[in-house]
């Protein structure tokens, strides 16, 4: 009985012992969960319970010069989900978030992986964006209604870009994106969040970030935030007295005319439609009108169009086969971005040239029988006759022009084209992808060919030694030897003969390249931004501009951050005699007899435009050289006080005239306020607020 009594109260003993113990560690346990860990947890427990939304900044308006609105924001909504430790609950969250959605786009597969990718776990993956409206209220109200189902999903309301007037100036304007890995590695994590939209192209982009004495003053916004307090499944449940208000950003007006841009896209898209039923390769174009005084561009487009609207909406995905057609390129800027051959609208240069060299005078006298007398006996597109200067720019004579560039000399073809930039870029810094285009010049023709033609020779050289090399060692005999080397001495000879001809041939200049530039074809090509400057700095008498898009940098409040003034490039060094010659001959072409006279006809006689037509070789691979040409066309007006020039070219347009050239009417009757049936004109000498207190004399640029 006492052995019996003695184990049992051992085994109390030890039951006490383990009770002690297991209370002494959850002791210990709880005195560190809250006394010594106590402000970690607590702070642990407040970033669950309390979380910083931001809140997305409006993107600064991008105006007109008369402050119509060209790109905006409108409020949408945006659907985002929240990262939730319960991936089972996150699930369900998806899954039904897809449901309700019905987006085909948007599975659960698809928000899934979203979710997946977005790698910084504390910011919400944002999964759709819906514009504002009836539908959009109706699928709002279906989440609100499901919210038990749907942790982590979170609604905001947030500015969307958007682009008013559609694809109006859409290559000018550009688009806003969702910023990829690259763009976020260069500007940095700080400055740019994952699900934040940045400019891809265009305006958009030049202007997304702009800085002034360390201030940026983009078009971008600072981001707002919100604190709100959410529940265990990630749902909010009530906002918190920290409210950051967003900053707005600055807007950017233009040195665009919003009216003139959209007759000139009007009237382009028309004349594409008219020159397409001929010529089914047509579809595309450019063209630009330039203030001459300044370099201020009144209105820029390329065809075919190009919505910002579809990258920022939704919409690209269903135009997915249009935006990627290799041949329509939508999204290139046909009118900086693409170059061309000028055709006869280079024919000025060359008369310039040739009257500058003194070897040719503006009375000259030429008899065009319907070809140049010398090889390659380029055609003329007519037989003119008896053509001086003045006559050939008219009927747009090639006879008198290559007779003007061989007595000119492709030097002076040169210097000249160089004075009124063409073959560089012309600095214009608003949009990005300028061309600098080719001008021909025997320096450039044995830079790019004298370098292969040598290899080539050299290469063959290589080949006959190597050849004769292995003969020589496998010759029975001396006879056989001598044979060997009479025949390698013969091949080199060959080879040697063939090289000079190359060399000849593809590194020296030849008098044909001569007649050829002269006429604006070879190896001519320009941006039609280009042409446009050319033919705005022989109207307003050799001051080559800077051209610009932007006119000044506005604050949300109205307050003028930065202008922009004309920038004077270059002043040409011919005689001013010399300009007005080319500019009487370009009058001719509108008067009767002239290339371009049924356009311009019904004008009044206060407003005489001076124009160029052209007709232009595509050189392009598989294109008919007798049948498939570009229109190209350049203009400019008043003939007596110039204030606007244009460029325009319509591929496979034919002729300048019957293409580009009806655009160029459409913009001077818009312009100079032209009814086309009564001929009322009104007065836009200094209208533009642009022209106001500018200097009589520009200073050229350092």
């Amino acid at each position: 009985m006492d052995e019996q009594r003695k184990r049992l109260e051992r085994t109390l003993k030890l039951f006490l012992v383990a009770i002690i113990f297991i209370f002494a560690s959850l002791s210990i346990r709880l005195f560190f969960l809250q006394v010594i860990g106590a402000e970690e947890f607590q702070t642990k427990s407040e970033k669950n319970r309390i979380r910083l939304l931001e809140i997305e900044a409006r993107r600064g308006d991008i105006l007109d010069r008369n402050n119509q609105v060209l790109a905006t924001s409108k409020p949408v909504f945006t659907i985002s989900l929240s990262h939730l430790d319960d991936k089972e609950e996150q699930e369900r969250s998806i899954v039904k978030l897809a449901e309700i959605l019905q987006m085909p786009e948007l599975t659960a597969d698809v928000i899934r992986d979203k979710v997946k990718k977005h790698t910084r776990k504390f910011e919400p993956v944002e999964i759709v964006t819906i514009p504002w409206g009836k539908e959009s209220v109706e699928l709002i109200s279906r989440i609100e209604e499901n919210r038990p189902e749907l942790p982590g999903v979170n609604i905001l309301e947030q500015p969307m870009r958007y682009y008013p007037n559609g694809s109006l100036a859409g290559h000018l304007l550009g688009f806003i994106g969702r910023i990829d890995q690259q763009e976020l590695e260069k500007y940095g994590r700080d400055t740019y969040g994952l699900n934040d939209k940045i400019g891809k192209t265009g305006l958009e982009r030049v202007y997304e970030l702009v800085f002034q004495g360390g201030k940026e003053i983009g078009l971008r916004g600072k981001k707002g935030a919100q604190q709100v307090e959410v529940n265990a499944r990630g749902q909010v449940v009530g906002e918190l007295p920290l409210n950051i208000q967003p900053v707005p950003g600055n807007s950017l007006q233009l040195t665009i005319d919003g009216k003139l841009q959209k007759v000139m896209e009007k009237s382009m898209d028309e004349v594409i439609a008219e020159v397409k039923k001929k010529f089914p390769k047509a579809g595309a174009g450019g063209a630009v009108v330039i203030d001459v005084k300044t370099g201020a561009i009144l209105a820029i487009a390329s065809k075919p169009d190009m919505n910002p609207n579809d990258f920022v909406d939704g919409s690209f995905a269903q135009k997915l086969s249009y935006y990627n057609d290799q041949k329509l390129l939508p999204v290139f800027n046909r009118a900086i971005q693409a170059t061309y051959p000028p055709g006869s609208t280079f024919k000025m240069i060359t008369g310039m040239a040739a009257l500058a060299s003194g070897n040719v005078k503006a009375t000259d006298k030429v008899t065009c029988t319907g070809r140049y007398w010398k090889p390659p006996y380029i055609k003329c597109w007519d037989v003119h006759g008896v053509v001086d200067f003045y006559r050939a720019i008219a009927v747009s004579c090639n006879t008198f022009f290559q007779y003007a560039g061989e007595k000119a000399g492709i030097e002076w073809i040169d210097k000249v084209a160089k004075e009124f930039g063409l073959g560089e870029k012309t600095g214009i810094s608003d949009l990005l992808g300028e061309a600098a285009g080719i001008l021909p010049s025997p320096e450039r023709k044995a830079e790019l060919n004298e370098s292969w033609v040598e290899e080539k020779h050299q290469e063959k050289v290589a080949e006959i030694e190597a050849k004769y090399g292995k003969l020589l060692e496998q010759a029975d005999n001396e006879r056989e030897r001598k044979q060997l080397l009479r025949e390698k001495e013969q091949a080199l000879k060959i080879e040697e003969s063939r090289y000079k001809i190359d060399y000849d041939f593809y590194v020296k200049w030849r008098p044909y390249e001569t007649y050829n530039t002269s006429i604006g074809q070879g190896d001519n090509n320009y941006t039609i931004l280009q042409l446009a400057n050319y033919i705005a700095t022989l109207a307003n008498g050799g001051n080559r501009y800077q051209p610009y898009l932007v006119s000044k940098i506005i604050s949300p409040d109205g307050k003028v951050l930065k202008e922009f003034r004309p920038k004077l490039k270059h002043r040409v060094s011919l005689d001013p005699q010399i300009l007005a010659e080319a500019r009487k001959g370009m009058l001719a072409v509108t008067q009767p007899g002239g290339t371009a006279y049924s356009l311009f006809k019904n004008f009044p006689a206060e407003i005489k435009v001076g124009a160029k037509t052209g007709t232009a070789q595509t050189g392009r691979a598989g294109d008919d050289k007798r049948k498939e040409f570009h229109g190209v066309f350049v203009a400019f007006a008043p003939y007596d006080n110039p204030q606007i020039a244009f460029a325009g070219l319509i591929e496979y347009g034919e002729s300048g005239g019957a293409s580009a050239g009806k655009v160029a009417k459409a913009v001077f009757e818009e312009y100079f306020g032209i009814n086309p049936v009564n001929e009322n004109i009104k007065d836009r000498t200094l209208e533009s607020p642009l022209n106001e207190d500018l200097p009589a004399e520009i200073p050229m640029e350092d």
